[in-house]
């Protein structure tokens, strides 16, 4: 297979991943951390005690995004909530690409694979993230879900980020020395690649953060248990990783969301480790079993297959990684079962908030189903059949994906929700007025206007970020006081009908 082929293929696939986030399930702005983040950048940089100390990726590339959608394609489109949807959708499709590029660049590089046996291994890495989740008679889940468009950029791009510099760096047998031959230009790359890897999201920096330990502990084992000179520098960037890891966990912990945690969190500490274990088992409740058990079979597998023989291209570089990566996988869960039980058991049933566990899973799988190909010659030749079937399986959409938590509805209704919100306040700014009065959907019985975070997804401090964002996207003219006033008229005009008929199947 030419380079050539592999560059259109992965054009293609680009192609399919926008499609999907813009017209199957896009990314719509509808709740109020949303429209919070998309209107603003804050200082690049960790900041001590504020809400979200280290979270520097999200907090700037969702911003980004936001001045690129109003003021380069909206003058084009002068559709405000498409632009954007597109453009943010845009922006994860690189990543979620970014990561399948460093998937398949791991297998030629260090693997030695042929470029026909990579390209088909990172289509299968891609359609596991759906294929792990899919119920052909229910919605269902998939590994790049969130709860809404912000946790796309706080939980999602983060794990993307992360698992791609992990495969980079293992790219080669020794990253030292791959960094000192590195140009300048490319070092510099690097460099600004990890600030913002570790400071994202400590939840999910967890991947960088484990893959990091373990090659610090493979240098050990294979410079017979010395600690010398050389041991240092081949795991100097290990070494300095951890460390920013741990400054930046630190940062985090003295958080003022930290701080509100540890106050709201009275509950023993057993009853929240019970919570936490009966939260991850609605998790788990949400892959398909078979699925599952066969992405299981084929590690062991695997991992047999791998000490059995000698045959199979790069047997001892597999060995390692699936051990190192086995080892993340545990270890990992184990920081976020940690973590959510002091935070909130509700994390650990979300598959973006455990993203680092369903990643790992899906990469061992992967690597272990792509190392058998090399062993069972027979299995190439039926590789476009595997291919075109899981497809039509994971993309199957009898039944949509689960819909986001905060934005229970469909796209159609979110974005004719949101531009009958902002038409409001653009129509209140061309008067001239300093304040207006918007309708909003009544999202929750009990709302009440003494509590500002009442009425979620639709809630009255929402208001004060709406009009930072209008304003800042040049929407509005001036910073004018809005204040949300929930209706029944708004639920009745706009929400669809919750009494779906089920799916009549053909067979």
């Amino acid at each position: 297979m030419r380079k050539k082929s592999v560059f259109i293929i992965n054009l293609l696939l680009f192609i399919f991943v926008l499609i999907y986030f813009t017209q199957i399930s896009p990314l719509v702005p509808f709740d109020g951390d949303d429209w919070r983040y998309i209107g603003g950048i804050r200082p690049p940089f960790p900041l001590w005690g504020v809400w979200n100390p280290t979270r520097v990726l999200p907090e700037t590339l969702m911003g980004v995004g936001g001045y690129i959608a109003s003021f380069v394609i909206y003058p084009f489109t002068h559709d405000y909530i498409n632009s954007l949807t597109f453009v943010e959708a845009v922006i994860f499709s690189v990543f979620i690409m970014g990561a399948c590029i460093a998937y398949y660049r791991l297998l030629v590089k260090r693997l030695h694979f042929n470029r026909f046996s990579a390209i088909a291994s990172e289509l299968l890495f891609f359609i596991s993230f759906f294929l792990l989740f899919k119920h052909l008679n229910q919605p269902s889940y998939s590994g790049f879900w969130t709860v809404d468009l912000s946790c796309v950029f706080f939980y999602l791009i983060p794990g993307l980020l992360n698992a791609s510099v992990m495969m980079y760096m293992e790219g080669t047998s020794d990253f030292s020395k791959t960094y000192k031959a590195m140009s300048n230009l490319d070092k510099g790359i690097f460099i600004l690649t990890l600030y913002f890897t570790l400071f994202s999201n400590t939840q999910l920096t967890i991947i960088i953060a484990t893959y990091s330990f373990f090659k610090i502990i493979q240098a050990f084992l294979e410079n017979q248990r010395k600690i010398d000179i050389s041991y240092f520098k081949a795991v100097f960037v290990y070494l300095l990783i951890l460390f920013i890891w741990l400054c930046s966990i630190i940062f985090d912990l003295n958080g003022q969301r930290a701080k509100d945690v540890q106050g709201q969190n009275n509950t023993s500490l057993f009853i929240a480790m019970h919570d936490t274990l009966e939260q991850s088992k609605v998790l788990f409740q949400a892959f398909n079993v078979r699925i599952l058990v066969a992405f299981i079979c084929v590690s062991v597998l695997a991992i047999i297959a791998g000490t059995k023989t000698s045959k199979g291209i790069a047997r001892k570089s597999f060995m390692n990684l699936w051990i190192i990566s086995t080892l993340c996988l545990i270890s990992s869960f184990m920081y976020l079962f940690i973590a959510y039980t002091k935070a909130g058991s509700m994390y650990a049933s979300r598959p973006d908030a455990m993203w680092p566990i369903i990643f790992f899973l899906l990469f061992i799988s992967n690597l272990s189903f792509a190392f058998l190909i090399t062993v069972i010659d027979s299995i190439q030749p039926l590789l476009p059949l595997v291919i075109v079937l899981a497809s039509l399986v994971a993309f199957n959409l009898n039944y949509r994906q689960v819909q986001p938590t905060n934005a229970p509805y469909s796209a159609v209704t979110a974005k004719r929700v949101d531009n009958y919100i902002i038409k409001q306040i653009k129509h209140a700014d061309e008067k001239g007025e300093s304040e207006v009065m918007v309708k909003v959907p009544v999202d929750q019985k009990n709302y009440s206007s003494k509590v500002t975070t009442s009425n979620w997804p639709h809630s009255y401090d929402m208001a004060v970020w709406l009009q930072n964002t209008l304003y800042s996207h040049g929407i509005i003219r001036t910073r004018m006081h809005i204040v949300f006033k929930p209706d029944k008229a708004v639920n009745a005009r706009f929400y669809e009908n919750k009494n779906e008929q089920s799916f009549a199947p053909l067979e």
